[in-house]
């Protein structure tokens, strides 16, 4: 729920660079982790120091769910650490992969599928793997003829803008008295 609706949502400009081309070692998205380490650590604490077992068993899950998010997510599907290997030899392991495969075939905000990292329906089964990546490829080809309408309509917008600005520079240096002679 928190990668649908935050993430691909209001977060949408922390997370866009997990969905598009990268350069270095960082991206903005690993901001999450930091917020989340930062909750979990908070939750465990004072709840283990007020007593209060429900708070820290949550700080508990929300690192349990990071650990898994690095091993399976960043490590198995990214390889964000280079040399330690995940090798998905399960084929649930194959499913989970499919599905993040084609979460990731967009990039844009909307048309994203899959947003899980590890569940995935039985349709990104190996088994089913042409038809992946059929599906695959046309959520690809809308995404990119998406991102290529928006830059289109963005150098449309900034054509017009220039337009009016030089009309509205033409405009003052008429009627400005300074260049009447």
């Amino acid at each position: 729920m928190m990668h649908k609706y935050v993430m691909h949502g209001t977060g949408w400009c922390l997370h866009y660079d997990h969905h598009n081309k990268k350069r270095g070692i960082f991206e903005k998205n690993d901001l999450y982790f930091f917020f989340f380490a930062g909750l979990s650590f908070v939750l465990i604490y004072f709840g283990l120091r007020a007593g209060w077992i429900e708070m820290a068993a949550a700080g508990f899950g929300v690192a349990l769910y990071g650990i898994g998010y690095v091993l399976f997510h960043d490590i198995m599907f990214h390889h964000r650490v280079k040399w330690l290997k995940i090798k998905p030899n399960h084929p649930y392991l194959k499913r989970i992969i499919n599905a993040h495969r084609m979460h990731h075939a967009t990039v844009m905000r909307g048309g994203a599928v899959s947003f899980s990292f590890l569940w995935a329906p039985r349709f990104y089964s190996p088994e089913n793997q042409e038809e992946v990546n059929k599906k695959m490829a046309e959520i690809r080809e809308i995404q990119l003829a998406l991102k290529r309408r928006v830059k289109e309509r963005a150098e449309e917008f900034a054509a017009r803008e220039a337009l009016a600005t030089e009309a509205e520079a033409s405009i003052m240096r008429d009627t400005d008295p300074g260049n009447q002679l």
